[in-house]
């Protein structure tokens, strides 16, 4: 580290004031923390210059060595060549590098030290006996070096003006962001590229498109959007120095100077390249299937649940065997209660209000109690029937993660495979088995299939009030899809840029921001260009929307097969009846029974229809 104790004061005066030569060091340095200091060998006559550098520097400052924790660089000699063989020794020429060269003699217009290809981007200021020199802007193009009159004209100001240089751009179709999709061939730099053009009022909208011409106005630059070069939308990163494809390689490799579409402000893309100020935050959600209607074939037991119903059958049996029990144990109670079968048969037709047999004084009460619980569950459960099979019921809703899994969805994409770690959040235990659910989707008609299957997930992002899937979807396709809850991450979007270019950018970005022009760009995009599908899938369809729904068979099917189960005993019993009526009276067969017992109704037709159940009552005389 450079100390005063390294030189001897000197007592030459120096030809420039302290109070100029402190506005050179602050007009220059304007970023710097620490400075390298390059001295040509011969200092007898530079001693004044050194040692007033030494009293005015504030910070820390590297005789002799360059560092790359310092950006400032201080050269002085007494001639053109020692700054020249100085400026060999500076290892760094970035856009924050600033330099100083003071030479203690007077420069030619055609000295070596005027040549701005040296100098790369750094920023660099000239001062000499015979006059005093600026370069100028690094995002200029050709930079040249400005002679100045004063030393406050060092100093670079914060308006940026390109003065119409044309920029290379890089864009992709990523709505609501950016609407380009034209493009043509063009000859850039010897190579032959895809370049967009914005032919229609579509082109020219975007919210990130918007964004960028107003930088482009307010920073008075041309442009050419070029599209992504190879099958990379972005590119991926290979390790820890080297990208492969996509926009963020064209940067690097300075192909272009800023790029646009939903990049994102990731660990992994800020390493490789210079974002800007992010303008705004999306989350990331999926679309689910909408919750299909359900129809049980036992819907006719949705109204009670299952503890009411045991409840139910725990009483009929318990009423059952107490009746039962009594009728062996109390002889003034009817003794066809000895059969369990009948008992249980005649307590369910009271219960259901379907049979009222004749009870005898014992039993009376209690008869009557059954039938009124009867009566009251009954109309309880009719009630309920009619409200539930007269609406609909839908599936459970998809709307955490847990039930994502638990459905065994899918998701995919078309294009680059996402960064899952970016995306995700991996630590979560539901979130982390995501990536394990991803389907590269190779075309257009593979997700129309995987849709129409209907266990795939669209990965999109909300932006404002509307959702974007991320790849392009037809609306009829979305119409069964509606929105989950929870989102599954969230990522900043931000522009990448040239590092020369960072700081202007951002400054527009941050003015764009604090005045609201950017909501309000993204509010009439959406407005303008949303397509109501997608506002659509915020809605929930699976609502009591007022309608009634048409009883189907599926409902009913299991009071229909209990019908047809018990239609199908009746008549058993009733054949069985007729074999053992015909067994007793002696008959041949049950056919002329039945031909006897029609004759006799014949023969007692008009009569009082006492008689005639008395007389056909015999063919079944002794049978119970």
């Amino acid at each position: 580290m450079g100390d005063r104790r390294d030189i001897l004061v000197s007592e030459d005066k120096s030809w420039i004031t302290d109070e100029n030569f402190r506005l050179i060091i602050v007009s220059t340095f304007s970023t710097s923390g620490c400075c390298n200091v390059f001295l040509s060998d011969s200092m007898k006559d530079s001693k004044a210059l050194f040692s007033q550098f030494r009293s005015i520097y504030p910070y820390e400052y590297h005789l002799k060595r360059s560092t790359y924790e310092c950006d400032g660089y201080f050269l002085l000699g007494s001639s053109d060549n020692e700054i020249m063989e100085s400026m060999e020794k500076v290892s760094s020429l970035l856009w924050k590098t600033e330099i100083l060269i003071i030479v203690n003699n007077n420069v030619s217009n055609n000295s070596s030290i005027f040549n701005n290809s040296i100098y790369g981007i750094a920023n660099v200021n000239i001062v000499s006996m015979s006059g005093t020199w600026k370069l100028s802007a690094n995002y200029l193009k050709p930079r040249e070096f400005v002679t100045i009159d004063r030393y406050e004209e060092m100093q670079r100001g914060n308006s940026v003006n390109f003065r119409g240089r044309e920029l290379q751009v890089c864009s992709i179709y990523r709505p609501p962001m950016t609407y380009l999709n034209h493009t043509i061939v063009k000859t850039i730099d010897g190579e032959q590229t895809e370049v967009f053009v914005m032919d229609n009022d579509t082109d020219w909208n975007g919210i990130e498109t918007r964004l960028f011409l107003i930088i482009a106005e307010k920073l008075n630059f041309t442009w050419t959007i070029r599209k992504p070069e190879g099958r990379y939308t972005y590119g991926r990163r290979v390790n820890e120095t080297i990208w492969k494809g996509g926009m963020i390689e064209m940067l690097r490799l300075k192909k272009v100077d800023m790029a646009f579409a939903s990049i994102w402000l990731t660990m992994d893309q800020n390493t490789f390249v210079h974002l800007s100020e992010p303008w705004y935050q999306v989350y990331l959600h999926f679309l689910v299937p909408r919750p299909r209607r359900t129809t049980s074939f036992w819907a006719l037991t949705r109204p009670f649940p299952g503890t009411v119903w045991c409840l139910l059958l725990s009483a009929l049996f318990l009423h059952c065997f107490y009746t039962y029990v009594r009728a062996w144990i109390d002889p003034k109670f009817p003794k066809r209660f000895r059969n369990f079968l009948i008992t249980l048969t005649d307590l369910i037709g009271c219960l259901l209000s379907s049979s009222v047999p004749r009870a005898c004084v014992a039993n009376k009460l209690q008869i009557l109690l059954w039938q009124t619980a009867g009566w009251l569950i009954i109309t309880a459960y009719c009630s309920s029937l009619a409200a539930r099979l007269s609406s609909s019921d839908y599936e459970s809703r998809i709307d955490t993660v847990e039930q994502f899994l638990a459905a065994n969805l899918s998701w995919g994409n078309m294009g680059q495979v996402p960064p899952f770690r970016d995306y995700f959040d991996l630590t979560n235990p539901y979130s982390s088995q995501l990536p394990s659910k991803y389907r590269y989707i190779k075309n257009s008609t593979q997700l129309k299939e995987l849709i129409v299957q209907g266990d795939y997930a669209i990965l999109g992002k909300i932006v404002g009030t509307s959702f974007f899937p991320d790849d392009y979807v037809p609306n009829d396709d979305l119409k069964n899809y509606r929105l989950m809850k929870q989102s599954v991450g969230n990522l900043y979007a931000a522009f990448a840029v040239q590092p020369w270019l960072l700081k202007p950018v951002n400054r527009i970005m941050l003015y764009l921001k604090e005045t609201g022009i950017t909501i309000w760009h993204l509010r009439d995009v959406i407005r303008s260009l949303g397509s109501y599908n997608l506002r659509e899938v915020l809605i929930e369809h699976d609502g009591y929307d007022g309608s009634v729904q048409v009883l189907g068979l599926t409902p009913l099917g299991a009071g229909f097969s209990l019908l047809l189960v018990g239609s199908s005993i009746a008549s058993l019993v009733f054949y069985l009846e007729l074999k053992h009526a015909a067994a007793k009276t002696r008959s041949s067969s049950v056919r002329k029974l039945l031909r006897e017992i029609d004759r006799k109704r014949e023969l007692f037709r008009g009569q009082d229809g006492r008689i005639w159940n008395h007389e056909i009552s015999g063919c079944f005389e002794g049978f119970e």
